[in-house]
């Protein structure tokens, strides 16, 4: 995923966005910093991963206050839809439920205390492919 920045950073440049550009050389210095942090090593995926997460709220929390203000959003949206693109296919309503019922089925005990063991197994299986609020309701669905 490391290489896929710098290739895209490198496409961005040449086609001359502004926007990509610079948003994929602060996403690059970020992951550079972690890797360097941890052992002086290039970034893992799941690193990549969580500063693109953090770029995503980022960017959520200044389109949210530039409506407010009744600002132009424009460069803000665009960052999110290149942020989004570097995130894994997000599962849907209907394929998070049936992921779920799996792990309960396969489960003796299906009491509401075994929803941090159902989470922890949808984490294992899905990494970063789900929302959490949405998960953590239908797992309480599914056990009561």
């Amino acid at each position: 995923m490391f290489n896929q920045l710098k290739k895209d950073l490198f496409e961005a440049r040449k086609a001359k966005n502004a926007v990509k550009s610079n948003l994929l050389s602060t996403m690059i210095g970020e992951a550079q910093n972690i890797g360097k942090n941890a052992g002086n090593r290039e970034p893992t995926n799941d690193e990549i991963l969580g500063v693109v997460k953090k770029f995503l709220k980022a960017v959520d929390e200044s389109i949210t206050l530039l409506e407010k203000a009744g600002r132009d959003t424009s460069k803000e949206k665009e960052e999110k839809s290149i942020l989004e693109g570097y995130q894994p296919k997000q599962l849907d309503e209907n394929s998070l439920k049936k992921a779920i019922d799996e792990i309960v089925n396969s489960m003796s005990d299906k009491s509401v205390k075994m929803m941090g063991q159902v989470m922890n197994q949808l984490k294992e299986k899905y990494p970063n492919q789900f929302d959490g609020k949405m998960a953590s309701a239908l797992v309480k669905q599914a056990l009561g």
